[in-house]
């Protein structure tokens, strides 16, 4: 999840023109805040929608042609581009604050979007993790905004299966989840290789593609299917993982890893919250402060939390068929998402939860939430 502060005047400018089930009032004092969140979901009628929430309310919802699953955010907040679900067809870029798709972006001919983008610094490129669908080889296609979203290149990914993809402080290295998982067009969710996965993290040069470094998991660990990441402060990556191997098998699914560290090194939970898991972790988000770590398992409904400072445990909180994970309000501050509709914040420092909310009658949120910060409203102004 990405948390950031889109340009005051832009925004209000743009929200002037917000759809109008969203009844805006206009703009509190300066400098006032608030967050938004980013999502794709199921809806009661069996279709898919990009759907936006603010302060409990709807701020757009937008049809997709099928399941999305997570979203990259331009660096100046005008625009997210939603991504389908592995093998995804389509990009949808939508304007954030007007509420209304801008352009559909169809996979490449012989190439599927694997649910996961990020943009470069200046916005001047978009990265998404593909496959190529006839051999399994891993990609990042690289996509040009100032033109329709062309697709201008791709780069090898270093390994199969990229999933998640991160853009690191420095403004110019990508970190990618290799998921070591090969797949083919015949049977495009089929692992065809359970008994030579190899997962792996790869670190390539934002400018063209260079690989620079990359790190693998123990030859006992290569089931551990890499998914999806989180970057602290100091660009360590938490990497959060689903097994392949036997249901019974005690693993860890969380690890960690700095640039130019010769390995991923696990982070262990107690053994009951690592049972719990189910052998599966969802989705992954640092807090606001970069401090505390959340990762969820839909399968096990927990969420795990993880303060990256001394790789302590920071507690669980159950929640059915949680999935969704995005930076919340003040240190420790998680939004939480599920498949039955609800979102509920929680405060990894104090334990406590907040009240879950439907804000969408028949809603199913889907795997991942995306957090950012834009002006807030002053009901006392409109």
């Amino acid at each position: 999840m990405i948390d950031m502060e889109i340009s005051r005047r832009s925004m209000l400018a743009a929200l002037a023109a917000a759809v109008p089930a969203l009844a805006l009032p206009r703009a509190g004092r300066a400098g006032a805040v608030r967050r938004l969140y980013l999502s794709a979901r199921g809806d009661a009628a069996g279709g898919y929608r990009a759907t936006g929430i603010a302060g409990g309310g709807v701020a757009f919802d937008i049809a997709l042609p099928a399941r999305g699953h997570s979203m990259a955010l331009h660096p100046d907040g005008a625009q997210a581009v939603y991504f389908g679900r592995r093998p995804g067809a389509f990009a949808l870029v939508v304007d954030i604050a007007k509420g209304h798709s801008v352009r559909m972006v169809d996979a490449a001919a012989g190439r599927w979007f694997n649910g996961h983008g990020v943009f470069a610094a200046d916005g001047a490129r978009l990265f998404a993790t593909e496959t190529v669908g006839d051999t399994g080889d891993g990609m990042v296609g690289v996509y040009d905004p100032a033109d329709g979203y062309r697709r201008v290149g791709e780069w090898r990914s270093g390994g199969l299966d990229p999933h998640d993809i991160r853009l690191l402080s420095d403004g110019r290295t990508l970190v990618v989840a290799n998921g070591g998982i090969l797949r083919h067009d015949d049977a495009p969710r089929a692992i065809l290789n359970l008994d030579t996965m190899a997962p792996s993290l790869a670190y390539l040069d934002a400018r063209d593609g260079t690989p620079l470094a990359g790190a693998a998991l123990p030859p006992a660990l290569h089931q551990l299917s890499i998914r999806h990441l989180a970057v602290a402060p100091g660009d360590r990556v938490a990497v959060a993982m689903q097994y392949e191997g036997p249901e019974g098998d005690a693993v860890p699914l969380v690890a960690t890893h700095r640039p130019g560290e010769a390995a991923i090194r696990p982070v262990a939970p107690p053994a009951e919250a690592v049972r719990g898991m189910r052998q599966y972790c969802g989705s992954a988000a640092m807090d606001p402060s970069g401090r505390i770590l959340g990762v969820t398992s839909p399968r096990g409904g927990l969420a795990l939390f993880w303060d990256v400072r001394n790789d302590r445990h920071a507690g669980a909180y159950r929640m059915a068929d949680c999935c969704g994970i995005a930076p919340g309000e003040g240190a420790g501050g998680f939004l939480l998402s599920n498949g039955y509709g609800e979102i509920m914040p929680y405060d990894a420092l104090t334990g406590r939860a907040g009240a879950a909310r439907a804000p969408i009658e028949g809603a199913k949120w889907d795997n991942h939430m995306l957090s950012l910060l834009i002006p807030s409203l002053s009901r006392d102004e409109a």
